[in-house]
């Protein structure tokens, strides 16, 4: 018994080591991308998510997260909000939805490699979490669910 805790032990012991030695390799193009698309961009932290590369990163003041496919080309990228600093068309039509009095979860602004230009908008009631997603004036173009 001795003998296979020590081994479990030793096991474990190799395993962390090993995951956290391993380097995560960010596609130069994903790089270049960011570094053009948000110069000066500064606290950026990549994360490789098996299907995607993103970078939580700060830019002018604001908090950011850019999405990248495995071939390093931009996905899109968010910007955080709250709700308060949203469009006053995007904050009135929130205060006009089906989720007016759910309680506020998150804002974000959304780009993406389409060139579009969207406002997520999170909110909980009980379990139930919608998003509902705007233009920039005010009009839902989608919404969806979550628990």
């Amino acid at each position: 018994m001795k003998k296979f805790l020590a081994f479990a032990l030793l096991f474990v012991s190799f395993v962390s080591y090993h995951a956290e030695a391993q380097v995560v390799t960010i596609p130069n193009k994903s790089k270049d991308h960011l570094a053009k698309k948000y110069p000066g961009a500064t606290h950026t932290v990549w994360d490789n998510n098996v299907a995607s590369y993103t970078c939580r990163f700060t830019w002018k003041n604001g908090e950011y997260k850019a999405f990248y496919h495995m071939d390093g080309t931009w996905d899109y990228s968010v910007h955080y909000l709250t709700e308060s600093t949203l469009p006053k068309a995007v904050q009135d039509a929130v205060a006009k939805s089906r989720i007016s009095d759910w309680k506020p979860k998150s804002a974000v602004k959304l780009e993406n490699n389409k060139g579009e230009h969207l406002y997520r908008v999170e909110r909980k009631k009980g379990i139930e979490i919608m998003y509902l997603f705007f233009d920039e004036k005010g009009k839902e173009v989608k919404s969806s669910m979550a628990i």
